[in-house]
């Protein structure tokens, strides 16, 4: 009788601890620069990589990501996807983003910061949607980035 009072203890301590270590937010660390390059002759494609912290003790799964894409306060595109994407407990993770545009979108964000002469910078905001052992949530993301024009 006194094993099994030992052993529901043990049980217990470890699941207390594993609650305790798992049930922090995923969050969004920061943005890699962006790379725009052409890929027909009406739009491009924009890419970066998005870093995301998991403190968890164990793996999280990142369920939807939904962000707008801005080039100085003009959208570019919206991103919405559920994918479903299991990222490791205890560290960064670099997760790739990217949409397409059209040129014409491009440009009129590019002429609304014409006369600054500045370098070229994309606002993303919106939502990562995350799990993990006990709890789920969104990350906020509100993140700017540079661009890095690649040639075709």
């Amino acid at each position: 009788m006194k094993m099994r009072t030992g052993g529901l203890v043990v049980v217990g301590v470890l699941l207390a601890v594993l609650y305790v270590l798992n049930r922090k937010d995923v969050e969004v660390v920061s943005m890699k620069p962006f790379a725009v390059r052409p890929i027909s002759a009406s739009g491009g494609e924009l890419s970066g990589v998005i870093v995301l912290n998991n403190p968890n003790l164990l793996s999280s799964t990142i369920k939807t990501v939904h962000e707008k894409f801005y080039l100085n306060g003009i959208l570019l595109g919206i991103l919405d996807n559920e994918i479903s994407q299991g990222i490791p407990g205890m560290k960064e993770t670099e997760f790739p983003v990217s949409i397409r545009f059209s040129n014409s979108d491009y440009q009129k964000g590019l002429d609304a910061d014409a006369e600054h002469h500045s370098d070229t910078i994309v606002m993303v905001s919106g939502d990562i949607e995350f799990q993990n052992l006990f709890k789920s949530g969104k990350a906020e993301v509100k993140q700017s980035a540079a661009i890095k024009h690649e040639k075709p």
